[in-house]
């Protein structure tokens, strides 16, 4: 029989692939959604795995400095982020280092880097495109540090997993209501979903091919279901498999159901997202629109944490 660090281990492996497989599906479903919504020519959901596969295939220009090891950085950093949410079981290896901070820096550093990447060969259109992402990223980093906030006052120390547990208590006091909030705002002030996100990165990337250019686009849908996971985690932290009192790993026969309940999670999310990108998110001044509605999020989700404690 398999120790539990074995199995701890295979699950992890697992989780990956599932991040992996369905990350760029996640984008494709997006990307769907929003052609439906506007009219627009039907978009295959398969066509970001196409389009990955297709860069993977090609031999690009060698790049040089920055722009040569950005992509695996990020890529790397895409990965790291992805294996510290959780997706459909509790208590993995590595659990102890899932924190949001550790998780959203990680998140910011992998939207970062092709930031960088796109400014070091000194390109003028994805040099423009450059200038605007790091613009719209630092104003997003405001949202944050109220996020943590929210987790440390629920926890104590912010992990992830033991935020996840408290939430999956019969009686949570506020911290059901206040993790809700909290998925919204990080929805908000994480991904790069808004209106031109998709031209921009394009822009950004025009000068990569090849496997640098695969590596590129498939952290940023790593990125997306990282953070699409983690929202799907603090509003129905329920559907996640969780180890019996004493033991180290959920029951086997309950982690099918999780597997279900982590793609239902994401396809609603997803959804929702369209949605939210046709009624809140289409003017002009989305960007603006959005740094206001997740400090809004943010600071609600502190403040009823908060309320709920001077009740208790």
């Amino acid at each position: 029989m398999m120790s539990a660090g074995i199995v701890g281990c295979v699950l992890l492996a697992v989780h990956l692939v599932l991040m992996v497989a369905c990350a760029p599906l996640a984008r494709g479903l997006l990307a769907a959604g929003m052609a439906w919504a506007g009219g627009a020519e039907r978009v295959p959901v398969l066509t970001r795995w196409r389009l990955i596969r297709s860069c993977a295939r090609r031999h690009g220009v060698r790049a040089a400095g920055v722009a040569e090891i950005a992509p695996a950085m990020a890529l790397a950093t895409a990965l790291a982020a992805c294996a510290l949410v959780p997706s459909f079981v509790l208590g993995l290896p590595g659990g102890g280092l899932s924190d949001l901070l550790t998780v959203s820096g990680l998140l910011v550093l992998a939207r970062l880097l092709p930031l960088l990447a796109a400014l070091a060969p000194g390109g003028a259109r994805a040099g423009l495109a450059s200038a605007g992402g790091v613009g719209a990223l630092a104003a997003m980093q405001a949202v944050f540090p109220l996020a943590v906030a929210a987790a440390v006052m629920a926890t104590g120390h912010g992990g992830i997993d033991a935020l996840l547990g408290r939430l999956r208590d019969p009686d949570p006091g506020g911290g059901r209501v206040s993790a809700m909030l909290l998925a919204v705002a990080l929805l908000l002030a994480g991904p790069d979903i808004g209106p031109g996100d998709e031209a921009r990165a394009a822009d950004m990337m025009v000068d990569l091919g090849g496997r640098g250019r695969a590596a590129m686009e498939l952290a940023r849908d790593l990125g997306l279901i990282a953070w699409v996971t983690l929202a799907g985690d603090l509003a129905w932290p329920g559907g996640l498999a969780m180890p019996e009192a004493g033991a180290q790993l959920p029951a086997a026969a309950s982690l099918p159901g999780a597997v279900v309940a982590w793609l239902a999670r994401t396809g609603g999310i997803c959804a929702g997202i369209v949605a939210a990108r046709v009624v809140v998110m289409g003017s002009a001044r989305a960007v603006r629109g959005r740094l206001v509605l997740a400090l809004l999020f943010a600071a609600l989700a502190v403040v009823v944490l908060f309320a709920d404690q001077e009740v208790a």
